[in-house]
């Protein structure tokens, strides 16, 4: 198994399990920790706060050269793991809520609470999908700039990780995977994120229009929805054995913050 935790700063607690901390915005972990995406990126791209957590796709698949194609592989945040409590009816949005955990929890009960494999004969996990108010496209045009979805939809159908086809349905739908974080086999995850990692790119070079304050995040708020849909159609395409689980969140004060 390889668990790879995305962060900003200084994990400000100890993740119990093993893990390799993906350094981001500058941040390089302890040498026995982990890897840092500005030994990766060019300086400005490992400074873009506009990409959020997708910085760290270079730097896994980077790790994940030398690993074999049958490897389980986790990726998270510092404070977002995939939890224990799954679901075989992967659509199924009873586990939609968020459990919030503190860093003393985290500790103490992390074997009961955190996911660190994959169960037998299943080929992807997934956070539990979210039943939207309308649809995806509705939703995100009444929080974010809709043209940014619709950018990066296109650079996904561009890249062969979208159907055209199929793109009207998915966005009229109202069920979306949160996070955009997801376990499954690194042959799975390998081409999963270097075909992604051409979009991200594309989009930033040719569509990337800054945002202030929480607008800010806008190449990971679009990808996030983009990343839900090819998920889907690949799950329902090929047939994948998957299972959805709940999301852990810690927090030192239990309260979830969406930001940073």
């Amino acid at each position: 198994m390889k668990y790879f935790v995305i962060t900003h700063k200084k994990v400000p607690w100890d993740i119990p399990f093993p893990h390799a901390e993906v350094g981001v915005e500058g941040y390089v972990p302890p040498n026995d920790k982990g890897l840092a995406a500005c030994e990766i990126l060019s300086r400005a791209l490992d400074a873009e706060t506009a990409l959020g957590a997708l910085r760290g796709i270079p730097v896994v698949n980077n790790a994940l050269e030398a690993v074999g194609d049958d490897e389980p592989v986790f990726v998270g945040s510092y404070r977002l793991f995939l939890g224990v409590e799954m679901s075989l009816n992967w659509l199924d949005c009873s586990l939609q809520n968020n459990v919030i955990i503190t860093p003393e929890q985290l500790q103490a009960s992390w074997q009961s609470t955190i996911a660190t494999s994959i169960p037998d004969g299943v080929d992807i996990l997934i956070p539990a999908p979210r039943l939207l108010p309308d649809t995806v496209m509705g939703q995100y045009s009444r929080v974010h700039h809709l043209e940014d979805l619709f950018f990066a939809v296109g650079c996904a159908i561009q890249a062969n990780l979208l159907d055209p086809l199929l793109v009207p349905v998915l966005l009229s739908k109202n069920t979306i995977i949160p996070y955009g974080i997801f376990a499954a086999k690194k042959k799975f995850r390998y081409d999963f994120n270097e075909r992604l990692w051409w979009c991200i790119m594309k989009f930033y070079k040719e569509f990337y229009t800054p945002r202030t304050a929480y607008q800010r995040r806008v190449v990971d708020f679009s990808f996030e929805r983009v990343i839900s849909m090819i998920l889907m159609q690949r799950i329902v395409r090929e047939e994948l054995n998957c299972m959805s689980c709940r999301n852990i969140w810690v927090s030192e004060d239990g309260v979830y913050r969406p930001g940073k």
